[in-house]
């Protein structure tokens, strides 16, 4: 009688009801066998692409993503991150495509997208929710529904999950499952590939987890680690990043304060750092997708639970002003021989927002050059390993390809040392570059030497 009475009510307008027949009439699907299931993949930046490949390596894998172009560069074996070569791509069963209809052949489907702040540094869930959107359109019965994106803690099982459920009038746990692993991908980094670093995953119920456990194991190496929820597994990840931002942003202070001391904060490290318990960590310009993101995810969850969160909002205050410190250091460093820095021709050698790594998004060089120029000065810009794919900012930067056909400069900044920097520049050709006694900044200290301290006026932090 009970069924019935549901398969009347099916034809109605009760979902709930349906839902509840779907549980009497049709238990829920397997999980997929995670040593060979088919795997998709959503954004294929510096996360996105090495999982694809290697989860190619046991079944075809499905690499999907907005840009028509990168899909293009991808078939053809490029890769503009640098982080996978071309004989990788052109080896790898794997399917690059922009047809979201892909999607219905994937037993699992893992998102990988950004997760950026707008104007107001408020989180922007537009390319998670839209990614969440696009999967309930062809989401299929079975299929492990896998975030990367790092978030504040809740955001996959409270905005995402509605979303998909919407969309595809599924049911986590009844029609699919749902899970998180946050990436934890090092840009630039040869010696911490995707195989190297231990993977955090969470599923939905512990069964969930023990399939992630699996599935992931195929693609990494160095272990991984069963967190006890997803929001744990999302809280882990943006506290990772949001340590390191805190970190930098005391070494930063200590540097505008140790150098009104007349002392280096890298000199004041080194010491610091003979103790066996000290945490290295050194001032910089602090950019990127990530540590420069991250942080302001937590202030917005601490503002909706009547939290202020004032060390992790100063942090990024005092990260956010360090361009603008520098620019006032190399006035100082102009002295009184000029009028600020008005009409000065300066060369910045660097652009992307870590060293070896091509990505522009986010680096601090631009609001660096952007005050420069604001205040007269003439700005040149070298980075041969920076890939400018959007626009950033340095409306008044000159990007050069040769920085020996524009000088002399009137200073030289040297924000970040790519590894080509260190092959083309040694105190020769710096000297080269500039007049004596012209200041030049460096923030890495790579071309400290006696040399180059007797010709310019060299600073380091």
């Amino acid at each position: 009688m009970l069924v019935n009475t549901l398969l009347v009510a099916d034809r109605g307008d009760e979902p709930h009801l349906k839902d509840h027949l779907r549980l009497i009439t049709e238990p829920p699907p397997p999980l997929p066998d995670a040593a060979t299931c088919r795997v998709a993949v959503i954004g294929l930046g510096y996360v996105g692409l090495p999982l694809v490949l290697g989860f190619a390596k046991a079944s075809r894998a499905i690499g999907l993503d907005i840009s028509k172009s990168k899909i293009e560069e991808l078939r053809r074996g490029i890769d503009f991150t640098g982080e996978v070569n071309g004989e990788e791509l052109r080896v790898a069963d794997a399917d690059f495509t922009t047809d979201t209809y892909a999607l219905r052949e994937a037993d699992v489907v893992i998102v990988c997208v950004p997760t950026p702040v707008n104007s107001h540094n408020r989180p922007d869930y537009g390319p998670l929710l839209a990614a969440s959107r696009t999967i309930g359109q062809h989401l299929k019965r079975g299929c492990v529904v896998v975030f990367e994106s790092t978030v504040d803690p809740g955001t996959t099982e409270e905005r995402c999950l509605p979303v998909i459920e919407q969309v595809s009038g599924l049911k986590e746990g009844v029609d699919f499952y749902l899970g998180y692993s946050p990436e934890r991908i090092n840009p630039g980094d040869p010696t911490r590939k995707l195989a190297d670093i231990k993977k955090i995953v969470a599923g939905s119920t512990p069964a969930v987890t023990d399939f992630l456990e699996g599935l992931y194991s195929r693609v990494v190496n160095a272990g991984l680690f069963k967190a006890t929820s997803i929001r744990v597994a999302e809280a882990a990840k943006i506290l990772e990043n949001t340590q390191r931002d805190v970190n930098i942003a005391l070494m930063n202070q200590m540097m505008a304060l140790f150098d009104k001391m007349g002392i280096r904060s890298t000199d004041v490290i080194a010491a610091a750092g003979s103790k066996w318990n000290f945490h290295h960590y050194r001032p910089g310009l602090v950019g990127g997708h990530c540590i420069a993101v991250d942080p302001y995810f937590l202030v917005d969850a601490g503002r909706r639970h009547g939290l202020a969160m004032e060390l992790v909002a100063a942090a990024r205050a005092v990260n956010e002003q360090t361009p603008h410190y520098l620019v006032e250091k190399l006035e100082e460093q102009f002295g009184a021989r000029r009028n600020g820095l008005q009409g000065a021709r300066i060369l910045v050698l660097g652009r992307s927002f870590k060293e070896d790594c091509p990505d522009t998004r986010n680096s601090k060089c631009f609001p660096m050059m952007d005050a420069m120029w604001n205040r007269g000065a003439e700005v040149f810009n070298f980075d041969p390993v920076a890939f400018d794919d959007h626009f950033e900012g340095g409306r008044g930067t000159k990007i050069i390809d040769d920085p020996f056909a524009h000088g002399p400069y009137d200073a030289v900044i040297v924000t970040l040392t790519h590894t080509v920097f260190r092959h083309q520049f040694d105190a020769a050709t710096l000297v080269s570059l500039a007049g004596k006694h012209a200041p030049l900044i460096d923030m890495r200290g790579s071309f400290d030497s006696p040399e180059v301290r007797d010709w310019f006026r060299y600073w380091r932090p």
